[in-house]
């Protein structure tokens, strides 16, 4: 009787050290998830903090440009500027006058050139294409009937995270994608570690 209580005792003592080792490497799985955790926790904290830091240059860069413009002379509102930016780009060529100066070569009669904020051009850019592909969506509307459920997916602009992911898919690095978009690297970066 005592062999057969000693035998149920062994065996349940190595029962429960294969509990133990189960639990041990249990816990030990869950200690390396909180150390993904803390680092993924730290490495976004970094790349909010460094994005913020960017954000904070580019502004104090923007209000120095604003002082600088302010003190040349009388600065021109952003409508003003896209306004006169969309004026000179309809004028045809034919009205610049050509000048012949004393040694003989040939000089724009223009006047001074408006330097304009890369983001004003931007928009106005974008507006000019996406009118355009307005235009475009309407003769191919009236030439294809059918194919219209197509032509609205097409005709949609892509949000800028759609176009950073789009990217990305095509090998693309993060600064290239930044540059294309006209976009911080931070932001982008962000954007692809969001979606992944």
């Amino acid at each position: 009787m005592t062999i057969i209580l000693i035998a149920v005792l062994f065996i349940l003592q190595l029962l429960s050290f294969y509990f133990l080792i189960i639990l041990n490497t249990k816990l030990a799985k869950f200690k390396d998830l909180e150390k993904k955790q803390e680092r993924l926790m730290r490495e976004m904290d970094d790349t909010i903090s460094v994005y913020l830091a960017e954000m904070k240059d580019e502004n104090d860069r923007l209000i120095q440009e604003l002082q600088r413009a302010s003190k040349s002379g009388t600065p021109m509102n952003a409508v003003k500027q896209e306004e006169q930016i969309v004026r000179q780009q309809e004028q045809p060529s034919s009205l610049i006058k050509e000048e012949s100066t004393v040694d003989g070569s040939v000089s724009l009669d223009q006047e001074p050139r408006i330097y304009v904020p890369k983001n004003i051009v931007a928009n106005a850019y974008s507006r000019q294409q996406q009118s355009g592909a307005k235009a475009e969506a309407k003769v191919v509307h009236s030439a294809q009937q059918p194919s219209e459920a197509t032509e609205k997916e097409e005709s949609k602009p892509l949000t800028l995270e759609q176009q950073a992911i789009e990217l990305a898919k095509q090998g693309k690095t993060s600064e290239e994608i930044a540059k294309q978009l006209q976009k911080g690297k931070t932001e982008i970066e962000l954007l692809l570690k969001f979606h992944n």
